[in-house]
């Protein structure tokens, strides 16, 4: 007998997460483009290491931008269900504004598979 979850992890697309953090400066996670496949994203987070008073996180299909947010102290969107399909050979990208105070960490993370 076969397991099904075994069969559909040979089929599955791997997956990726870009992330990045950085203090009181522009953070952007950046999954780099893969000729002719698209990227699927399925979830989108962002938050602060203490609350601000709303800064920007921004999602770009290459140079697009597909979404925009406020986050004061984070922010986690799930696409799983229907995740949102890029342009073939574009990168991903999420920008998260500047916290606004030094010591203030801000992080973003885009988790995404890529596929034909």
């Amino acid at each position: 007998m076969t397991n099904i979850n075994d069969d559909y992890s040979a089929k599955r697309p791997e997956g990726a997460i870009a992330t990045a953090n950085a203090d009181n400066a522009l953070v952007t996670a950046t999954h780099s483009a893969v000729s002719g496949k698209h990227h699927y994203i399925t979830s989108l987070s962002g938050g602060f290491s203490a609350p601000v008073g709303g800064a920007l996180l921004v999602l770009k299909d290459g140079a697009t931008e597909i979404g925009r947010w406020y986050v004061h102290n984070g922010i986690d969107l799930n696409f799983a269900d229907a995740p949102l399909k890029c342009t073939p050979g574009n990168a991903v990208s999420a920008e998260l504004a500047a916290s606004g105070t030094l010591g203030v960490i801000g992080a973003v993370n885009v988790t995404l598979y890529t596929s034909s």
